[in-house]
């Protein structure tokens, strides 16, 4: 396995990988399963609950998610997990059903750090995928209410279509920039570190 470059849109030549149309797998082999695995990697690294083969400047139809663990707060305070983070790997997604209904929360992309948006998206969805085998799968009526599979996983496909969360994005005044505050929270941070360096010295 080895971590890839995520692809951002300020850089030009990466915005013009991440605007394009991926192209069908045809071929289920060693080569794929590798391609999977640097993306899997490449994704947790990022601290991200889904990539897109075009994120990492591979233009063929494969999302990597990891749905987040379910966790259940008690009045004490402590936590329970009451479901298991869950893997799934979507080699030729396609939508094949989704609600009338919609659903909007805020997104954020790997390619595009520190903004955030409100996107609607149909409240469920229904997926077809290949399987690393180049079995056809079905997720039926995946929700997508939160940070769940059917939520991420139109996000996804969203990519390999060439288009961004941020052009989902009906009212743009939901989009935000912490860039910025991420920024001063990094020179906060450096100013600390040499306050207590000098002081140690």
């Amino acid at each position: 396995m080895a971590l890839r470059r995520v692809l951002q849109v300020e850089n030009p030549d990466d915005y013009t990988v991440l605007k394009s149309k991926s192209v069908r797998v045809t071929t289920f082999d060693a080569s794929l399963r590798k391609l999977v695995d640097d993306m899997i990697e490449t994704m947790r690294a990022a601290d991200g609950v889904g990539l897109a083969a075009p994120q990492i400047g591979v233009l063929r139809r494969i999302v990597v998610i990891e749905q987040p663990a379910q966790v259940e707060e008690h009045e004490d305070g402590t936590l329970e997990e009451i479901a298991p983070a869950e893997l799934f790997v979507m080699i030729n997604p396609e939508v094949i059903k989704a609600s009338d209904e919609q659903f909007t929360m805020l997104e954020g992309c790997l390619s595009l750090p520190g903004r955030y948006g409100e996107v609607p998206r149909p409240e469920w969805v229904t997926i077809k995928y290949y399987d690393l085998d180049g079995k056809e799968q079905r997720l039926r009526h995946a929700d997508a209410h939160g940070y769940v599979v059917g939520r991420i996983a139109q996000h996804e496909i969203d990519h390999l279509d060439g288009v961004l969360f941020t052009e989902r994005i009906v009212d743009m005044s939901t989009l935000v920039d912490y860039r910025e505050q991420a920024k001063e929270r990094r020179r906060r941070r450096g100013l600390l570190r040499r306050k207590a360096s000098d002081a140690t010295t």
